[in-house]
C-alpha cells in the first residue's frame, strides 16, 4: 500500500510539471479516451470554460454548489474576503446555463457534418469578456447597492497579482482579523470558525492562482458554425447560444442566487440591510483613520 502511494505521488509530480493540476490532466485523459473510441459514431466534445450560476433556467441565479468561481464569489459577496490573488485584466471566463443548450445543439450538429475527426465546441465568453478586476469591482458595487442579509464588514476587495504582496495583505486583512474574531468566540464559549474558513479560502486561492493570473483565447469556429446552422431552424429561439451578457445584471443575480440557494437565507427588507451597511461604513472609515494614525505614529517613533 505504501509503495503504491509512493508511485502515485511520483506520477502526480510528473503530471504537475506539465499540467497546472490533476483535474486538467484528467479532463485531457477523458478527451483522449473519447477520441480513441470515436471511429464508429459521430462524436462531439463541448468544452465549457468556468460554469457559473444560471442566467435563465431553471431560474436566474440558480446555483447548487460552492465549487469553482462560486467559491470565490460567495465570500467576497459576504464581505469576508478583502484581498484576492488574481490578475486584474485577465479574463475570468464564466459561462452560464447556455452550456446546456450548446451540448444539445452539438449532439445535433455533429450528425449534420459526419467525419472521422472529433469536433470540439469551445463554449466560452470570448465575445463578451469579463475581467477579474471588473468582476470584483462589480461584486463590491452590487454588495453596496443591495447588501446581503448578514453582511459582516463594509464591502471592498483588492485584486493583487503579485504573490508576495498578496501574502502580506492576506496576513493583515484575513489572518489577523480571523484570529481576533476566533479569540472572542473562544472567550464567549463559542466555536471558532474564522481561521478554519480562512484556511479553506487560501487553499482555494492557491489552487486557482494559475487560472486567475493567466488567460487563454479559445477558437470558436465550430460553435460559430453551429450557431449559423441553428438560426436556420424554425424553432431556433428554443435554444440560446449567443447571448449579449450584461455582467452587472448577471453578477447581481449570481449573488442573489447564492444567498437564496446556497445560504438559504430569508430576504430582509432592503432598508434594514442598508441601515446595517451604513453602520458598517462608519466603522470602516473609523478603522481606516485609526490604522493610518497608528501607522504614522509608528513611523514617527522609528524616525525620531
Amino acid at each position: 500500500m505504501r509503495r503504491r502511494r509512493q508511485h502515485i505521488d511520483q506520477l502526480e509530480e510528473k503530471v504537475l510539471k506539465i499540467y497546472p493540476n490533476t483535474y486538467t490532466f484528467s479532463k485531457n485523459l477523458a478527451e483522449q479516451t473519447v477520441s480513441s473510441n470515436s471511429d464508429r459514431l459521430p462524436v462531439a466534445i463541448v468544452r465549457p470554460s468556468i460554469i457559473g450560476a444560471s442566467i435563465e433556467e431553471p431560474c436566474p441565479g440558480w446555483v447548487d454548489n460552492i465549487f469553482g468561481v462560486t467559491g470565490i464569489i460567495l465570500p467576497v459577496s459576504m464581505d469576508i474576503v478583502k484581498v484576492l490573488s488574481a490578475k486584474k485584466d485577465a479574463n475570468v471566463d464564466i459561462v452560464p446555463d447556455f452550456v446546456v443548450d450548446s451540448m444539445i445543439c452539438a449532439a445535433w450538429h455533429v450528425t449534420l457534418h459526419p467525419n472521422n475527426n472529433v469536433k470540439v465546441y469551445n463554449c466560452t465568453n470570448n465575445a463578451y469578456p469579463l475581467r477579474w478586476g471588473q468582476m470584483i469591482d462589480t461584486l463590491v458595487q452590487c454588495n453596496r447597492e443591495t447588501p446581503m442579509n448578514n453582511v459582516l464588514l463594509y464591502p471592498f476587495c483588492l485584486v493583487i497579482a503579485n504573490k508576495h504582496v498578496y501574502n502580506i495583505l492576506n496576513i493583515f486583512l484575513h489572518i489577523l482579523p480571523a484570529f481576533i474574531v476566533d479569540t472572542f468566540l473562544k472567550l464567549s464559549s463559542r466555536k471558532p470558525i474564522m481561521m478554519k474558513g480562512n484556511k479553506r479560502f487560501n487553499k482555494l486561492i492557491a489552487s486557482a492562482y494559475y487560472f486567475s493570473t493567466h488567460e487563454w483565447t479559445f477558437y470558436r469556429d465550430n460553435i460559430s458554425k453551429m450557431m449559423v446552422d441553428v438560426e436556420t431552424l424554425k424553432d431556433s429561439e428554443v435554444v440560446k447560444l449567443n447571448r449579449c451578457m450584461d455582467w452587472k445584471k448577471y453578477i447581481a443575480s449570481y449573488t442573489a442566487g447564492i444567498e437564496k440557494f446556497i445560504l438559504k437565507e430569508k430576504s430582509k427588507s432592503i432598508d434594514a440591510r442598508r441601515r446595517r451597511l451604513s453602520v458598517l461604513c462608519w466603522i470602516h472609515q473609523i478603522t481606516q483613520v485609526l490604522a493610518i494614525t497608528l501607522s504614522l505614529a509608528i513611523v514617527s517613533y522609528i524616525i525620531c
